[in-house]
């Protein structure tokens, strides 16, 4: 959101996944789709900031390849996702954008499958622009560091 710089927020939610289907390329693995994704913080500029899964119907399938001995495992998890914006600087209601390009999250070197506190990492950022209107980018995702942990 222009004129506002650089913005963090502590994001807190979910993301479900579900086994799709063998990848029997390099060392093996298995891959993997999307099926819940949603995270919230609140702002006391913006208010509640939601992060939520968009269509998963177009999101590619993410990856959890087996990269070495013990096992070790490097996670790419692909995102496409809607930024809800409670209150947006222009004041006109929420404010939902969405992402030009879908999103790559990946932890390179997981010993335990599902996480226990694994970072992830924005694989690069990521542009954000109003729902149907991809070339008028507003604002941009830089980071998005992610702790995953198990919770049965």
């Amino acid at each position: 959101m222009e004129g506002f710089g650089l913005v963090t927020l502590d994001f807190k939610g979910g993301i479900k996944v579900r086994v799709e289907g063998n990848i029997s390329a390099g060392l093996g693995g298995v891959r993997l789709k999307v099926i819940g994704h949603e995270v919230s913080a609140d702002s006391p500029v913006f208010g509640k900031v939601t992060i939520s899964q968009a269509d998963i119907d177009v999101t590619p399938l993410s990856l959890l390849e087996i990269v070495g001995n013990s096992p070790v495992f490097r996670q790419t998890m692909f995102l496409d996702f809607t930024v809800t914006v409670e209150r947006p600087p222009a004041g006109d209601g929420p404010l939902v954008l969405s992402n030009t390009k879908t999103a790559a999250l990946v932890s390179p070197r997981l010993t335990n499958f599902p996480p226990q506190g694994d970072v992830y990492q924005l694989q690069e950022p990521v542009d954000l622009a109003p729902v149907g209107s991809p070339d008028q980018v507003v604002a941009q995702l830089q980071q998005f560091p992610v702790t995953v942990s198990h919770n049965p």
